[in-house]
C-alpha cells in the first residue's frame, strides 16, 4: 500500500471480505498505528477495546495533560514558539522529546539554554506539525511495566528493571525481569497502573509505562499503547510461560487471556550496542555464544553490509542475548559472558 490511513485499510479490507474471507481481528503492534487498528477493529470486527485510551497514549503531550493534576505526574511544558526559550531557564536538566516519539529516536536530555535551542530547532524542522515536549528529569531507577487489562480487570504482566545508559539519548542495553518485587513498591506501581485505568476509562487494552522511582514515589517517565519492542514478549516468555503477545491477539479476539505464571526464571537480557562507524563486513562468535552458560537466546540484527553507528535509538541496538541463572546476578554475568564472544568485524567510514 502507498498510504497506511484508515480509508485504503478499510478499501483493502472490503475487498478481501469479497473474496469470502472473515476478518476476526484488526491489531498493530507498531506507532503510531494501534489505535487506528484497533478503531478498524471494533467498526468492522466488533472488538471492544478501549480504543479512546489508546489514542491518548499516542500522543505524549496529551497523556502529560490527561495526567496533569496526578501525583504521578512530573513537571512539564508544551513548547510554544511565542514564548521563546526563556522558559526553562534554571531548570535544567530537562528532557525534550518529540509528543509522538518512540524508541528514543526524538528524545534528548539537554543541560542548557544551547543545548535547548538547538534540539527544539532541529525536532521543528524535523517535525514542523508535531508538539513538542520539555519534561523535568527524573534520576532513579527505572522500571517498564507490562499491563493487560480485560473487562476492567487489571493484570501486571511483568515489572522489569531497565539498565538505562545516558548521554545524549536514553538507551536501556539491560534488562531484568523481576520474580518478585518488594511489596511496598509493587503497591505503588499497581496504585499507578490502576490510576491510568480508571483515568482512561480502560475496559480492554494492553499497555506499558516506564516508570522510576524518585524519593519512594513512582513517577511516570511514558506510557504507551502496546507491548514494548525488541526482545519483550520472548523475555516474558522466558521468565514465565506468557506470550503476551499472544494473548493481547486473544483480548482482539475476545477470549479471555491465560495470564497465570506456568514456572518462573531469572531472567537477563543485555543488548549489544557498537561505538564506532562503517559498514559490517561479518559477525563471529554467536555458535559460540549461543552454547554458553545459561543461553536461551541470541540475536543478531544487521546483514553483512549494513552501516552501523553508535545508538541514538533503541534502533541502533544490534542484538541481544537472553540468559538464565539460579540468581539474577548469575543471570546477568551470564548474558554479559557470552555477549562478550560476539565479535562484528566493520570497515571504517573513508
Amino acid at each position: 500500500m502507498d498510504e497506511i490511513i484508515e480509508e485504503t485499510i478499510s478499501i483493502e479490507i472490503e475487498l478481501l471480505q469479497k473474496q469470502g474471507f472473515e476478518i476476526t481481528a484488526i491489531i498493530s503492534f507498531v506507532d503510531p498505528y494501534v489505535s487506528m487498528a484497533t478503531h478498524l477493529s471494533n467498526t468492522l470486527c466488533g472488538s471492544k477495546i478501549s480504543v479512546d485510551a489508546l489514542r491518548k497514549m499516542e500522543d505524549k503531550a496529551i497523556t502529560r495533560d490527561v495526567f496533569r493534576n496526578d501525583k504521578m505526574n512530573i513537571d512539564y511544558k508544551v513548547y510554544n514558539p511565542k514564548y521563546g526559550f526563556t522558559q526553562m531557564r534554571n531548570c535544567y536538566p530537562v528532557i525534550i522529546k518529540s509528543a509522538i516519539s518512540k524508541a528514543s529516536k526524538d528524545v534528548y536530555l539537554v543541560r542548557d539554554d544551547f543545548e535547548a535551542k538547538n534540539v527544539i530547532k532541529k525536532l521543528a524542522r524535523i517535525y514542523p506539525y508535531q508538539k513538542i515536549i520539555l519534561e523535568e528529569y527524573l534520576d532513579g531507577p527505572q522500571y517498564l511495566v507490562e499491563v493487560l487489562i480485560n473487562n476492567g480487570n487489571v493484570k501486571i504482566i511483568a515489572i522489569i528493571m531497565q539498565e538505562v545508559e545516558k548521554e545524549i539519548k536514553f538507551i536501556v542495553t539491560g534488562y531484568t525481569v523481576l520474580l518478585n518485587v518488594e511489596e511496598s513498591i509493587y503497591n505503588k506501581i499497581f496504585e499507578v497502573v490502576t490510576s491510568i485505568q480508571k483515568t482512561l476509562e480502560i475496559s480492554n487494552a494492553a499497555f506499558h509505562l516506564e516508570i522510576r522511582i524518585v524519593n519512594e514515589c513512582v513517577k511516570l517517565v511514558e506510557l504507551n499503547p502496546r507491548i514494548s519492542g525488541g526482545a519483550m514478549n520472548q523475555m516474558i516468555k522466558e521468565a514465565f510461560g506468557i506470550s503476551l503477545v499472544e494473548e493481547t491477539i486473544g483480548l482482539y479476539l475476545g477470549m479471555e487471556p491465560k495470564l497465570n505464571r506456568k514456572y518462573e526464571r531469572n531472567i537477563y537480557v543485555h543488548y549489544i550496542t557498537i561505538n564506532s562507524y562503517g559498514y559490517l563486513l561479518k559477525v563471529t562468535g554467536c555458535d559460540i555464544a549461543e552454547n554458553s552458560t545459561g543461553v536461551h537466546e541470541v540475536f543478531v540484527k544487521p546483514t553483512i553490509g549494513s552501516m552501523i553507528i553508535p545508538p541514538i535509538s533503541m534502533g541502533q541496538r544490534y542484538g541481544y542475548v537472553i540468559a538464565t541463572g539460579d540468581t539474577i546476578t548469575e543471570a546477568k554475568i551470564n548474558a554479559k559472558e557470552a555477549a562478550r564472544k560476539i565479535k562484528f568485524y566493520i570497515e571504517p567510514l573513508e
